[in-house]
């Protein structure tokens, strides 16, 4: 057991930051799997407990290399900007379609003029008006509280607490609306949800769909 010393030293760090003296932060982590049980990435994983009040000022980027939007899904608070920055040896031109937001650049080469505020939650597909194979996502949430799992599938969070459902979206899953909530009371001893989500990867006729938004 921590001496009075000890004692004393942590309630006077936890006066001096202004928390109460019983905050702990909750940590876990949630790993996406395929039904073939290979990592999924590219899965927004978001927890709505902490809405946005301000949108951060930070400018997401989606790239373009190798007539690729890179990364493929971005994630942004509502709100946030995003630019497109083409790294290329060829121009590009991004637009979507997409009812959260509508835009259209000019064809270009480096870095675009402006970048594209996303004041409405939804997702954004992007595509390129050159090239047909090039489709992109921007997942707009509403919380502040989200995460794009990596290629191992996996994403971290640090809260307050764990929230009692979180949402996961991945743009090929079979989900209604490539959308799922699903309940954190499966979390494991070590701090570990893990979900299998249905992937159908798709062809290139199904990008052309989902660029006009249907």
């Amino acid at each position: 057991m921590p001496n009075f010393m000890t004692r004393l030293c942590r309630v006077v760090f936890y006066l001096t930051l202004g928390l109460p003296l019983a905050t702990q932060a909750a940590q876990f982590s949630v790993r996406i799997l395929d039904q073939n049980g290979n990592p999924v990435s590219s899965a927004v994983v978001e927890s709505s407990l902490n809405p946005v009040t301000q949108a951060i000022r930070e400018v997401a980027i989606i790239d373009q290399i190798d007539k690729r939007f890179v990364p493929m899904v971005v994630a942004v608070q509502q709100g946030q900007h995003v630019n497109f920055p083409n790294h290329d040896n060829i121009r590009h031109h991004v637009y979507s379609f997409s009812s959260i937001r509508q835009f259209s650049t000019e064809l270009y080469a480096g870095i675009p003029g402006e970048p594209v505020l996303f004041d409405k939650t939804g997702v954004a597909v992007l595509g390129c008006n050159i090239h047909d194979s090039m489709v992109g996502y921007i997942y707009v949430s509403a919380s502040q509280d989200f995460a794009v799992t990596d290629v191992s599938g996996m994403v971290s969070f640090t809260l307050p607490i764990v929230p009692p459902e979180i949402t996961i979206w991945h743009p090929w899953s079979a989900d209604p609306d490539n959308q799922r909530q699903v309940s954190t009371s499966s979390i494991d001893n070590d701090g570990l949800l893990e979900i299998t989500l249905t992937i159908n990867e798709p062809s290139q006729a199904f990008g052309f769909r989902a660029l006009s938004g249907n």
